[in-house]
């Protein structure tokens, strides 16, 4: 559980000391906000090298219990990292669709709008750097390459998979972000194993937080332009890329156990 709380000091350290400089030059909350991303991608920064040290650590100590396998699985194409992304963008659409009803029920607004204030006067290279790349890397090495994969060294796939994305859901610090996080924490992790590879996730949350920073803006131009018909087109071709891709990731599970005998565990 500590992997989480690395993450969580760095971030406060990190708002502790933005915060100290804002009122020593007597700024207000506003400067807070229109910082906030930066503070985000420096905590993602700043979590990345520790966690990449306690990996290291656990996969020797799995590979010296037998729980890994000491040989390398084989190289990935380079089709299947765009698949990834494209699937990770699908995951998103089909992630924010469902939200859109689960709302009606909950009638919460307060993500949005603290989400607003902090992308407002931002520009797309700067929130796509941050929050696309970025933070996606940092909490996938937190939440998958950390304490999922521990989980799953004594409680198995299925539970460590559940646990993990419930973990990763709370870490998001509300309702609404809980339900969206929580689902598709529990399809990372899922495609973590199948693939065999730490950057699957990773590449899946990089696709699906490009996707929901891009769409945010078209989705609202589509709808003043009455182009309610793009949308449609954008869920259908989310569904037939999100179960595409399943199908194509998990005939490569089935093809590496048979290879090998075994589940083989990489990672």
């Amino acid at each position: 559980m500590y992997p989480i709380g690395i993450h969580f000091g760095i971030s406060q350290i990190v708002s502790s000391f933005a915060m100290m400089l804002i009122r020593q030059y007597g700024k207000g909350m506003d400067t807070y906000y229109h910082n906030a991303i930066l503070l985000v991608g420096i905590s993602g920064l700043l979590t990345i090298l520790p966690v990449l040290c306690l990996y290291r650590k656990d996969r020797r100590e799995r590979i010296a219990g037998g729980l890994v396998s000491v040989q390398k699985p084989d190289r990935s194409n380079g089709g299947s990292y765009l698949l990834l992304l494209f699937m990770g963008a699908a995951m998103a659409q089909l992630g924010n669709l469902f939200m859109v009803f689960v709302q009606f029920f909950l009638e919460s607004n307060t993500y949005q709008d603290t989400f607003s204030r902090i992308l407002q006067g931002k520009s797309m290279l700067e929130m796509i750097y941050w929050m696309g790349i970025v933070a996606p890397v940092a909490e996938e090495a937190v939440f998958r390459w950390l304490i999922y994969l521990r989980l799953r060294d004594s409680l198995g796939m299925g539970v460590s998979i559940v646990v993990s994305a419930l973990l990763f859901g709370i870490y998001h610090g509300n309702i609404t972000q809980f339900i969206y996080a929580s689902l598709l924490g529990c399809l990372f992790a899922y495609f973590m194993e199948m693939t065999g590879r730490l950057y699957a996730p990773v590449l899946l949350h990089i696709g699906a937080n490009i996707w929901s920073l891009i769409y945010s803006g078209l989705a609202l131009w589509l709808l003043q332009t009455s182009a309610v018909w793009v949308i449609a087109a954008i869920n259908l071709v989310s569904i037939l890329l999100f179960f595409g891709g399943f199908r194509y990731f998990t005939g490569v599970w089935k093809d590496r156990k048979e290879r090998y005998k075994s589940d083989c565990r990489f990672i």
